[in-house]
């Protein structure tokens, strides 16, 4: 063990924290300038300054352990601060593909050029839909489709007298029909015969005129194809026409826009742009001058909507940043499929189908963030369905394929499959760590995509800057927010929050957003009352208000203590029985509350038996615990005598699991002063770890131990002698509660801290610990009763469980071999 000092009485000024609020050097927060930025956090800020310096693609960030509602501003406002390259990235549009309609062109354009071509195209569009009319109306086209008339209507008209000569010599004439049936009928007198007169032909007159019509059919045949030629080349030409007519027009329109815009991808679309409307003429033509069947399905009537009439020439900007001077930080607060990566969104038309097109093609943050930064919570992607295989992809290739990807897409299939687009994007995600080790051990992809981890630190030092950074951070809540200003003291009792959830007297915590919340509630009580500013009492009731809020399963405890459900003694000495102090944590809240062990010795060598571990409801820690002070028995009296005894410990009333390592110093005391017949004090708790030589170590939630003790004893009455022992390795970890901070100064309570078993053995027992060889100490008592059950089980030769007791060093009296000997024995 280490050398002996004697326990020490803690004072109110070293459970809690002095702080000065003249030294912070403002009187309200309204002085002071808004937290924008990432402060004591060095490994993030240096994962971010490495992330955004190298250019190898593969170097995307993970913040490990990053919290709070603020935190997307944070990183927002330190990538800014970092960006090496303020080059803002091309703008990108998805136009028609002439030849492959399905698959939709991507091309990229100077950053703002992209809505400028857009409003470019529309005004063409405008232009030739006016021009092109007025061209077919002019007087020089319709002259030429004129011409073309008059010299197709003669050919025309000289293969039809072809065909009435041929017919004259057979006493025939030719009717055309309307609908372009040829009739022939036999003449008489040079006249058409009657139907009457044609049915008074003798058989002879009726075969030979029968003769002569199938001659005449023949070569109706071959006329009617003649007229169908000239009528096809007629169309040709009046066509061609109107193409030479058009290319006056759109030519230099189109030749304009090369022009304007010279990116090689580009020029090379407007030239076959500029094809498509040649060829599609009767798209610009006025209704009023077509055939209706034609301008029905123009119209819609025949199926094409209206609106969609020159959906081929739109144009699609998906990436817009005319309105960005930096590279682009996109945060994206949901990453599904559809956010992420965009979709191809479609709409039912008039006949119920699902269709869809280039110009729905919508951009997801990726996208967006192309040429800059995404920020992504990992764990939210991690849970959305498909998208974490779909970014490792677009990650490593680089290239961003957009997909219609939904619930139902098994019944409705998307066509297109639109051109991907180079993917220059840096990704910061942030998660647990856990989901970073898990991913790091089990992905390989993770490994390669994330090369830059920093963990996220969720306590710093207090220091002097603390002041400044709690009122800068306030001061950020009241401009966003609304909250009232806080003075200097109020923000000093915001220190002392951030103390006591970081459960350190020389650090705070990170976690921004713990403070803020305390920090509304008392911006809240303070407004209720009308004031301007907030006085470190609001901070206080705040915090009063978030306990009385979440502390009615305490008060049932405390309850149940007063009125004797649950045994606990709160004053005088008691053998073999002593109060230890355990934490039950309901996420929102955790509290302490106090419960009794106790410990049963007798003659006997089964060691110690843990009720806890034989009723399996204890855990590793708290087995673990109990083989270490098995160990350090050993090490205390077993030196020169076997240590034999039978034992057990047992924490009274837990009808749950048990684990942790703090009942170690209550267990020890208990059991040491069953075995010495020695009392305890009871209006002591006690809590701690020991090691195998006897030190006592620290422990978790010391501060919420030591006020659910303090709470218990409120309820029954504070006697003034009452108080906790806790480790001295802990005393830094005390931000107590004003109100036990009170009592502790007006000797209404007290706290104690040891550092080992004999500070601990002389606090509860008023004895000296003295050492084993000393008779009267109290390790002098132990041994002596170790020493008598031992001297019992020799003289019995016998162990409480019926075998023999063998000593180490004596001789086993075990009956003689019956089997015979062996030869040559």
């Amino acid at each position: 063990m280490t050398e002996q000092t004697e326990f020490r009485e803690l004072t109110s000024d070293e459970v809690t924290l002095k702080l000065d609020p003249k030294s912070f050097g403002f009187k309200s927060t309204q002085e002071l300038e808004p937290l924008t930025e990432i402060v004591g956090q060095p490994r993030v800020l240096r994962a971010l300054e490495l992330g955004t310096g190298i250019r190898h693609p593969n170097y995307h960030i993970y913040l490990a352990g990053l919290v709070g509602t603020g935190r997307n501003e944070l990183i927002t406002h330190a990538l800014r601060e970092r960006i090496l390259d303020d080059s803002i990235p091309d703008d990108w549009i998805y136009v028609n593909n002439f030849e492959e309609p399905d698959c939709p062109l991507a091309i990229s354009l100077p950053t703002g050029q992209g809505i400028l071509f857009r409003s470019e195209m529309e005004a063409l569009i405008e232009r030739l839909q006016e021009s092109l009319p007025k061209a077919f109306k002019e007087e020089d086209f319709s002259n030429e489709k004129e011409k073309l008339r008059q010299i197709y209507r003669k050919r025309g008209e000289e293969v039809f007298d072809k065909l009435q000569n041929l017919a004259s010599q057979h006493e025939l004439t030719v009717q055309q029909m309307p609908n372009g049936e040829i009739l022939f009928i036999p003449l008489k007198d040079n006249r058409p015969m009657t139907q009457k007169e044609i049915e008074q032909l003798t058989p002879e007159e009726m075969q030979e005129l029968e003769s002569h019509q199938d001659e005449l059919v023949g070569m109706a045949g071959r006329v009617l194809q003649e007229q169908r030629e000239i009528q096809r080349q007629l169309s040709v030409d009046v066509r061609e026409v109107a193409r030479r007519f058009a290319i006056q027009i759109v030519d230099p329109l189109v030749n304009e826009l090369q022009q304007k815009f010279k990116i090689p991808k580009l020029k090379d679309w407007l030239a076959r742009f500029k094809t498509h409307v040649i060829s599609h003429l009767n798209l610009f033509r006025d209704l009023a001058d077509m055939p209706p069947q034609a301008a029905a399905m123009l119209t819609g009537e025949g199926g094409l909507d209206p609106e969609q009439r020159f959906l081929d020439y739109r144009v699609n900007v998906v990436v817009d940043n005319s309105h960005l001077k930096e590279p682009p930080i996109i945060v994206e607060d949901a990453p599904n499929y559809r956010n992420l990566f965009g979709t191809i969104e479609r709409v039912v038309d008039r006949a119920g189908r699902v269709i869809t097109n280039f110009t729905r093609i919508k951009s997801g943050s990726l996208l967006k963030a192309n040429g800059g930064y995404l920020i992504v919570n990992l764990m939210d992607a991690l849970v959305e369905p498909f998208v974490w295989k779909e970014l490792k992809r677009t990650l490593k290739n680089q290239s961003l394929e957009i997909q219609a990807q939904d619930q139902f897409s098994m019944f409705t299939v998307s066509a297109l499959q639109p051109e991907s687009i180079p993917l220059k994007v840096r990704l910061v995600a942030f998660g647990e760590p856990l989901i970073y080790h898990l991913l790091y051990l089990h992905d390989e992809d993770f490994r390669e995509i994330f090369r830059v981890k920093a963990d996220f630190n969720d306590e710093q030092d207090r220091d002097q800057e603390t002041a400044l950074i709690y009122g800068r951070l306030v001061r950020q809540l009241s401009e966003k927010e609304g909250l009232l200003p806080f003075k200097a003291s109020a923000v000093a009792e915001l220190i002392r929050v951030g103390s006591r959830l970081a459960s350190h007297q020389k650090k705070v915590t990170s976690i921004f957003s713990h403070v803020g919340d305390v920090a509304r509630e008392a911006s809240f009580w303070a407004s209720k009352d009308k004031k301007k500013v907030v006085q470190p009492e609001y901070v206080r009731q705040a915090m009063q208000e978030r306990i009385f809020r979440s502390d009615m399963v305490a008060e049932k405890i405390r309850d149940l203590i007063a009125d004797g459900t649950l045994l606990i003694q709160l004053e005088g000495t008691r053998i073999s029985q002593i109060n230890g102090l355990a934490v039950a944590d309901l996420g929102d809240y955790a509290f302490g509350r106090p419960s009794r062990l106790t410990a049963s010795v007798g003659v006997g060598a089964a060691g110690i038996i843990n009720i806890e571990r034989e009723s399996r409801m204890s855990g590793n820690t708290y087995d673990k615990a109990m083989l270490i002070l098995e160990g350090l028995l050993r090490n205390l009296y077993a030196s020169e005598q076997p240590l034999t005894l039978t034992a057990s410990i047992a924490m009274e009333q837990s009808y749950g699991g048990i684990d942790g390592d703090s009942a170690s110093v209550a267990e020890l005391l208990c059991l040491l002063s069953a075995i010495a017949e020695v009392p305890l004090r009871q209006d002591i708790a006690v809590t701690g770890s020991i090691n195998q030589w006897g030190e006592v170590q620290a422990i978790g939630g010391v501060n919420e131990k030591i006020e659910g003790f303090f709470d218990v004893c409120h309820a029954y009455g504070l006697t003034g002698t009452q108080g906790v022992c806790i480790p001295a390795s802990n005393v830094q970890n005390l931000v107590l509660r004003d109100d036990v901070v009170q009592a502790i100064q007006q000797g209404q309570f007290h706290v104690w801290a040891v550092s080992n078993l004999n500070q601990a053995i002389e606090l509860f027992t008023g004895i000296p610990a003295g050492d084993a060889s000393e008779k009267n100490s109290f390790h002098g008592l132990v041994l002596n009763r170790l020493t008598e059950i031992a001297q019992l089980l020799l003289e019995q030769k016998m162990t409480d469980t019926g075998r023999l007791l063998w000593i180490p060093g004596t001789p086993l009296d075990l009956p003689s071999d019956p089997r015979p000997p062996l030869p040559g024995q």
